[in-house]
């Protein structure tokens, strides 16, 4: 029996006979039911303490005032921490996940007569939000509507669904919150559970494509691919003027990159020493509960006829190559909608080739292994790239930076609208959340070892943008027209999802206008 279904609760497997499906998760039959929305449940285990001068900060998620709970006494505060097991201690096995002796999370919960007048701890206090006129102010008002619960099973090194069942879940039971199709509280939540790669995409088109006048939030437990499958299954762009709701969406970092989770939350990551501040989780449930909406700058991608989706690669022992399966029943597409990034060369081998169960199990470091071996053939990509500057209505070439030159092989097209591709890699130094301008980075064919000295100097802050080989520079929109025979080295990267070109054939990406989702911010 795998670990999922060893995690479920049996009521959980005997209705899905142990099959991972969008269903409605139950209650675990151990937490109480509350009646009331002014008081939410207890936690089972809490701890009494007035010394709070080991408690970490940076592990705390939110403090509830115990009047808000069924404490007997009523009275001081409840502190809901975060402990979290290092991703390198934790064994992965391929089939089923993490071993179930192993717990990566715990929730601690704290109970104190008194806080300690503190200004950060003040700012983690429950409710922050104003009263909705019926005297209650939890749970906040983004979780008080239709509110969905997407975990992905196969994101990152598959962590999602021990974070929903030990930590998620009951942070929504102590806000009164409750799982299900009905809820006496009268706020409640479903949870979808990932059955292949297309549950996100199937959810989206089925649940956000009707009654678009209904407020919606959807909490993602995935990686950036789970925003990207959000975005291509909701539809077309709603334009500003449009009286529809646009779906809100608070991403919980569960992936491998989490690009987009990284680059909104910059900003927080720098009130803080190298090293030091909350973990990404515990400022992904910080959002969470105490974030705001904003709009979430898209771009359209669009693929000249024949280009197909691709799956992830399947390894071959000898030399570590990759076997292609020609783009046999593969399915065609023409367009794609993304949030991050679009690329052509080493970024897209990189995130395809390190796609197997083999890498993935390493977490972000896949990346470092399988560039390793990419940087080893130090092939340059036979490619011509366009762009299409601001004021300009037509596409020209792109003249190489230090070359003053058209054309030529390249090693990296990449153009993105966030800053960050992992939590260190900083890729675009000038982009700013939500300003939805496409920057492109690139380089030509300047072999391995300078290819990598490139890629460390990205986790300098950035600084590989000072570097004479690279391009750096806004654009409208971008044309990268492939050249090349071998299908291997024709693969473009849109947010995670890999898209093989024909040869002559052709991306193009330009910005959106309109509106697709929201997304929590800090």
């Amino acid at each position: 029996m795998s670990f999922l279904c060893r995690l479920m609760p049996r009521a959980f497997r005997r209705r899905t006979g142990a099959k991972m499906t969008a269903v409605h998760m139950p209650r675990n039959a151990a937490t109480a039911t509350q009646t009331t929305t002014a008081a939410t449940s207890t936690p089972a285990n809490i701890t009494n303490s007035d010394d709070l001068s080991q408690l970490n900060h940076d592990q705390i998620v939110f403090i509830l005032p115990a009047t808000r709970t069924k404490v007997p006494s009523g009275d001081g505060y409840l502190i809901y921490s975060l402990i979290e097991t290092s991703p390198e201690t934790i064994k992965i096995d391929n089939s089923d996940g993490v071993d179930e002796k192993q717990q990566p999370f715990k929730l601690e919960v704290t109970h104190a007569s008194q806080l300690p007048k503190d200004p950060d701890l003040a700012q983690l206090l429950l409710p922050q939000h104003p009263t909705d006129g019926e005297g209650s102010q939890l749970p906040p008002p983004h979780l008080r509507s239709d509110t969905h619960i997407i975990v992905s099973t196969r994101s990152g090194i598959r962590l999602a669904v021990p974070f929903y069942e030990v930590v998620l879940r009951p942070l929504l039971d102590a806000l009164g919150l409750e799982d299900g199709p009905k809820s006496e509280r009268g706020y409640r939540y479903e949870v979808t559970i990932t059955e292949n790669e297309h549950t996100i995409r199937d959810f989206a088109s089925t649940h956000l494509t009707k009654d678009r006048t209904r407020k919606r939030t959807i909490v993602l437990l995935s990686g950036d691919g789970g925003v990207v499958d959000l975005l291509n299954g909701i539809g077309e762009a709603q334009e500003h003027h449009d009286t529809n709701e646009v779906p809100t969406v608070g991403i919980l970092p569960l992936g491998t990159g989490n690009a987009l989770f990284h680059s909104l939350h910059k900003l927080e990551y720098g009130r803080y020493p190298e090293g030091k501040g909350p973990s990404s989780l515990v400022l992904g449930l910080r959002t969470l509960f105490t974030g705001r909406p904003e709009r979430l700058p898209t771009f359209r991608a669009e693929f000249s006829r024949g280009a197909k989706l691709i799956g992830a690669p399947k390894p071959i022992v000898k030399d570590w190559e990759v076997e292609d399966e020609g783009g046999k029943g593969l399915k065609e597409v023409d367009h794609l909608v993304g949030a991050i990034v679009a690329s052509y060369g080493f970024h897209a081998s990189l995130v395809w080739e390190s796609d197997t169960p083999a890498y993935r199990v390493h977490g972000d470091k896949r990346f470092g292994m399988a560039a390793g071996e990419l940087l080893k053939e130090s092939h340059a990509y036979d490619a011509d790239v366009e762009v299409r500057l601001k004021g300009q209505e037509e596409f020209k070439p792109l003249v190489r930076k230090g070359k003053g030159e058209e054309g030529g092989k390249y090693d990296y097209v990449l153009a993105t609208m966030v800053s960050n591709l992992e939590k260190t890699f900083t890729v675009s130094p000038d982009s700013k959340p939500f300003e939805g301008q496409l920057r492109l980075v690139h380089f030509g064919d300047v072999g391995g070892e300078k290819t990598m000295e490139i890629m460390q100097a990205a986790y300098r802050g950035g600084e590989h943008i000072k570097m004479e080989e690279v391009g750096y520079e806004e654009v409208e929109a971008i044309k990268v027209i492939i050249k090349e025979e071998d299908p291997r080295w024709r693969k473009v990267c849109i947010d995670g999802t890999i898209v093989e070109v024909e040869k002559g054939g052709w991306m193009k990406v330009r910005r959106e206008r309109g509106e697709r989702l929201k997304v929590l911010v800090a």
